[in-house]
């Protein structure tokens, strides 16, 4: 199976550096945290939290994408959540935003090397979910897209509805080093863009889900409402 491609050089553009990040702090360990953030929510931040207090991240990069592979965005535009990104983490030292031009984990890498010295090291952060889907799809070479990707930076796994265990695919096992597994707080499980999206329809408070000036940005502007 194929996935989108978006045409044209990978280009990523920084909207927040991160006060004590990569380049400011001297570490070269770089997280990656891609998604739609339609809305970002406090289970990112806890995520990101986990990451960097377990493994020695030393800056992590909120990435949006202007057009994400595999999703319809709808009730925010590109330009609202990247502000509601940017209020999200303004107190996080090691946090910083960026846009990119596009959206698989490849093609930001390539940006990215446009941007941080060549010494980073690149892990990109997901769900569980979504690290079963990318290490067992059907690509059109597995061999060669698995070497591609983990040749060129490393994966952190974190627990999401389910604790993460290592797909049993031999295809795998050159990798096993680079796919690292990280517990977050459960308590953080329910808390989803799209549980804020329903509270939103349904009239409810969204205090328990988003950062304070993310909620008073979604207020303010009447967003997810329709």
């Amino acid at each position: 199976m194929d996935h989108p491609t978006t045409p044209g050089l990978p280009r990523l553009h920084l909207t927040l550096a991160a006060p004590r990040g990569v380049t400011a702090h001297g570490g070269h360990r770089l997280g990656i945290l891609g998604g739609a953030y339609n809305p970002i929510t406090l289970g990112h931040l806890a995520l990101v939290d986990a990451v960097v207090q377990t493994l020695d991240i030393h800056e992590v990069l909120f990435c949006l994408p202007e057009v994400p592979p595999h999703k319809t965005i709808f009730g925010a535009s590109l330009e609202q959540r990247l502000e509601m990104m940017q209020l999200a983490v303004a107190d996080i030292p090691y946090a910083s935003v960026g846009l990119s031009t596009h959206g698989l984990f490849i093609d930001i890498y390539r940006a990215v090397c446009e941007v941080y010295p060549p010494s980073t090291e690149v892990f990109f952060l997901t769900g569980r979910d979504a690290a079963e889907r990318i290490l067992t799809w059907d690509y059109d070479d597995t061999e060669s897209v698995l070497h591609q990707m983990f040749t060129a930076f490393q994966f952190i796994v974190c627990d999401r509805d389910g604790v993460f265990e290592m797909p049993d695919d031999p295809r795998l096992q050159p990798y096993h080093d680079r796919i690292h597994r990280c517990a977050v707080d459960l308590n953080a499980d329910h808390i989803s863009s799209t549980a804020v999206r329903q509270r939103l329809q349904q009239g409810s408070s969204i205090d328990d889900l988003v950062p304070s000036a993310v909620a008073d940005y979604i207020r303010t502007h009447g967003l997810y409402t329709d």
